[in-house]
C-alpha cells in the first residue's frame, strides 16, 4: 500500500473513531440520538457517557435538596455531597461535639447569674407560686370535671366544702382566694383539636403563631371567620411529633406571665390559660386568635407571675393529691410574712439560697431497661448527633422547674449553634421518653454523681444529680409487661389512688373508662360520672377527705 493509501486509511479510521466518540456532525448526532449509528457500539458508549453525566447532575441536585431540607439541619446545608455541603460540614462540628460542651456553657451561665444575683442587695418581694399543666391529648379531656374540681382544691384548704356539689356548678362563686394561693395555668396540645367540644379546653389549646421574621413566635393566627387556627403536629403513637408537641407546650408555658419586652408580669394573649378560680377569664365565649382577653379580677399584670413549675400530663391522668398538697410537694411550705419564696429566683434580689424543694421531678435512668430500649431507642440515635453516654430515659410525665425548663427550651440556641435537637430523635420509638432527660444530661443537670450508671438498683432521690428529685410525678402500672401501662376505670380508682399516694406521686394514669378497656362495659351506677369515668364524689372520697385527715402518704 502506497503512502496515499495509508494516509487515506488512517484518515478513515480517525473519522470512524471521532464518530463513535460523539464528535460527528449534526446529522451524525441526530442518528446517534435515534440509535442508527453503525451497529450500536457508538450508541451504547454514547448513552453510557450521557447517563453518567446526567446521573451525576441528578445526584448532585438530590444532595443539594437534602442539604436544604429541614430534617437535615433546618436549611443549614448539612446534606451529604456537594462542594458547598462539604465545605459547610468542615466548618460546622458534628452535633455531638456541640453537645459535649453544653454542660460547660450552662455551668458558666449559672455562675454568671449567681454572681449577678449576689450583687443585688435589695430584698425580694413575695409573689404567688405558679404551676403550668401541659396536657397532651387526642381531643377532649374525659375527666375535665375532676381537673376543674382539683383547681378549686388549692383555695384555703381541701375540696369538697359545703355547697360544692359538683364541678362546674356555681363556678362563678369560687372559694375565697387568698393572695398566697397557688396559680395554675392549663395549656393543651391535641392530636385532633377540631374535635374538642369543651369550650373550657378549646380556650386553652395552642394556636398557630405568625413568625416575626427573626425566628421568634409572633401574633396568634386565626381564620377569616374568627375561628381559632389550632396548632397541632397530629402525633401518632410513639412518633417524634409527640416530642415536638411537648416542646411547643413548654415554650408556650415559658411565655406565660412574661411580656413582649421580656419583663415579668407583662400582658399577653396567654391570659386565656389561667385556670384557678378568681384568675381564669370567662370561657362562655369561644376564644379567637384576634380576641384580647381582659384581665379577670385579681389577675392584673402586676399580680400574674411567670410559671415556676411545668408538669406534663396526658388525657388519661388524674390527680391523686389536692392542689394544696401538690403545691406543698413541689414548693414546700409557703413563705411567711413578706419574705420572698426561695424558688423565686427570677425576682429575688438577695443571694440565692439552697432550697430542697427547688428541684425537678424526673424519674430517669442512664442505661436501657430492656432490649426494646436498647434497639429502638439507644441504637436509633446516631453517635454523631448525641454521644451515647449522654442518652438518658425517663417517665415523660415529669415536673420541671423554671430554670430547667428554660435551659432545655433554649438549648439549641445557647449550646448547639442554633441547630434543633429533636431531629436527632426522629428514628427513636417513644422519643418523648428520651428527649427531655437527654437534654438535661447534656446540660449537666442529670448526671452520675458516683460515676456509675443510674438504673433500677440506684437508691436515693439525688442519685441522678443534686438538682433533680429522682421520683415519679405520675404513677402508672407497668407490671403487665406490655408496650403500654395498665389501663384503669372508675372501679379501680380507690386502689390506684392509694398506691399512688403511698409512693408519693401527685398524679396517676391511665384512666380510660370502662368502655375503653377490652371487654369493658360502661358503668353508670354507684355515683359514677357515666361511661366508666370517676365522679367528683369518688375523687373527693379518695383524695380530698384524706387531705382533711392529714393523710398524705409520702408527699
Amino acid at each position: 500500500m502506497d503512502g496515499f493509501a495509508r494516509q487515506l486509511a488512517d484518515l478513515q479510521r480517525a473519522a470512524s473513531r471521532a464518530g463513535r466518540g460523539g464528535g460527528g456532525g449534526r446529522g451524525d448526532g441526530g442518528d446517534r440520538r435515534r440509535g442508527n449509528f453503525n451497529g450500536g457500539d457508538g450508541r451504547h458508549d454514547d448513552r453510557d457517557r450521557k447517563r453518567g453525566r446526567f446521573d451525576r447532575d441528578d445526584r448532585r441536585d438530590d444532595r443539594d435538596r437534602r442539604g436544604r431540607d429541614p430534617h437535615y439541619g433546618r436549611g443549614r446545608g448539612r446534606g451529604r455531597g456537594g462542594r458547598d455541603d462539604r465545605d459547610r460540614r468542615g466548618r460546622d462540628p458534628p452535633l455531638a461535639a456541640l453537645a459535649e460542651g453544653a454542660a460547660q456553657k450552662y455551668a458558666a451561665a449559672q455562675q454568671q447569674e449567681a454572681a449577678a444575683s449576689a450583687n443585688n442587695t435589695a430584698g425580694g418581694r413575695k409573689r404567688r407560686r405558679h404551676i403550668a399543666l401541659l396536657f397532651v391529648t387526642i381531643d377532649d379531656l374525659p375527666h375535665e370535671h375532676i381537673w376543674r374540681e382539683w383547681l378549686r382544691s388549692g383555695s384555703g384548704g381541701p375540696a369538697g366544702g359545703e355547697g360544692n356539689d359538683a364541678a362546674g356548678e356555681n363556678e362563678k362563686e369560687a372559694p375565697n382566694r387568698d393572695d398566697d394561693d397557688v396559680m395554675v395555668s392549663v395549656l393543651c396540645h391535641a392530636k385532633f383539636p377540631e374535635r374538642i367540644r369543651s369550650p373550657w379546653l378549646r380556650q386553652r389549646h395552642l394556636l398557630r403563631r405568625q413568625s416575626d421574621g427573626n425566628g421568634k413566635a409572633g401574633k396568634e393566627e386565626g381564620h377569616a371567620d374568627e375561628r381559632p387556627a389550632f396548632h397541632s403536629h397530629r402525633p401518632g403513637w410513639g412518633s417524634i411529633e409527640i416530642t415536638r408537641a411537648m416542646i411547643d407546650l413548654l415554650e408556650e408555658g415559658l411565655r406565660v406571665g412574661v411580656g413582649a419586652d421580656g419583663e415579668k408580669g407583662g400582658g399577653g394573649d396567654w391570659r386565656r390559660y389561667l385556670s384557678t378560680p378568681g384568675d381564669e377569664q370567662d370561657d362562655d365565649a369561644e376564644t379567637t386568635a384576634d380576641a384580647k382577653p381582659s384581665a379577670p379580677d385579681g389577675a392584673t399584670d402586676r399580680a400574674i407571675p411567670p410559671v415556676d413549675r411545668f408538669v406534663f400530663v396526658s388525657e388519661s391522668c388524674l390527680p391523686v393529691a389536692t392542689l394544696l398538697e401538690t403545691e406543698l410537694a413541689l414548693f414546700g411550705p409557703r413563705p411567711r410574712n413578706n419574705v420572698a419564696d426561695d424558688s423565686d429566683v427570677a425576682e429575688s434580689k438577695s443571694p440565692p439560697k439552697t432550697n430542697p424543694y427547688d428541684k425537678s421531678w424526673v424519674h430517669a435512668r442512664s442505661t436501657p431497661n430492656n432490649g426494646y430500649a436498647q434497639q429502638l431507642q439507644w441504637d436509633a440515635i446516631r453517635r454523631t448527633d448525641v454521644p451515647h453516654h449522654l442518652i438518658w430515659k425517663a417517665d415523660q410525665w415529669m415536673a420541671l422547674t423554671r430554670a430547667h425548663a428554660a435551659a432545655v427550651a433554649s438549648l439549641p440556641r445557647t449550646c448547639l449553634d442554633g441547630r434543633a435537637l429533636w431531629p436527632a430523635f426522629r428514628k427513636v420509638r417513644a422519643s418523648d421518653e428520651l428527649y427531655f432527660p437527654t437534654a438535661l444530661a447534656m446540660l449537666g443537670i442529670l448526671r452520675r454523681p458516683g460515676g456509675g450508671e443510674v438504673d433500677d438498683s440506684s437508691r436515693g432521690e439525688s442519685c441522678a444529680g443534686d438538682d433533680v428529685r429522682r421520683r415519679r410525678a405520675t404513677y402508672c402500672d407497668w407490671s403487665v409487661g406490655a408496650k403500654n401501662p395498665a389501663a384503669f376505670a372508675a372501679g379501680d380508682w380507690r386502689g390506684v389512688a392509694e398506691k399512688a399516694r403511698g409512693e408519693g406521686c401527685l398524679f396517676a394514669r391511665k384512666f380510660v373508662g370502662e368502655a375503653a378497656r377490652p371487654g369493658g362495659m360502661a358503668r353508670t351506677e354507684g355515683g359514677s360520672a357515666g361511661g366508666g369515668l370517676v365522679s367528683v364524689e369518688e375523687w373527693r372520697a379518695a383524695v380530698a377527705k384524706r387531705d382533711e385527715n392529714g393523710v398524705r402518704g409520702s408527699l
